[in-house]
């Protein structure tokens, strides 16, 4: 799937995620960039970041736009658990365990990408610093251990 067509389907999971709290959604023009109206008459900026990043993020960043990130994972996880099966995810967190974590408000943290390589990870983070200098990323190695081993050891 292209890189488009993902962006175009993620937002509309999003936009419908949104919808079900009485949020809306509305595309500015010529830009890679939706304004998230709350039902609250608060206003966010959310934006696409594309490779080596992909992920989503709101800005301003506070409480608030950690809640709407959950709902944003959550809406996505939809997606990504449409199109692949349990064990290719495990298997794939398996060859990854380095993972760059985005620590959110509330005590809250959410995976941006894994690594196979610490020093992949380490490079990754200089660039997501250097691109989102507010947000607080942090490098944890998270090995997945098989259900044998949980019920072995």
């Amino acid at each position: 799937m292209s890189q488009g067509k993902k962006v175009a389907a993620e937002i509309e999971l999003i936009r419908a995620a949104l919808a079900k709290q009485g949020d809306r959604l509305q595309k500015l023009p010529k830009q890679a960039i939706w304004i998230v109206h709350r039902h609250n008459g608060k206003s966010y900026r959310l934006t696409y970041q594309p490779a080596p990043i992909s992920t989503w993020a709101l800005h301003p960043p506070d409480s608030e736009a950690s809640y709407l990130l959950g709902v944003i994972d959550r809406a996505l996880n939809q997606l990504s658990d449409a199109g692949q099966d349990e064990t290719a995810t495990s298997y794939h967190q398996q060859l990854h365990p380095w993972c760059i974590i985005l620590q959110l408000p509330q005590m809250q943290n959410r995976i941006v990408a894994r690594f196979r390589r610490r020093n992949d990870a380490d490079a990754h983070m200089r660039v997501l610093r250097q691109d989102n200098p507010p947000m607080q990323y942090s490098i944890i190695f998270d090995p997945v251990l098989e259900q044998t081993d949980v019920a072995a050891g």
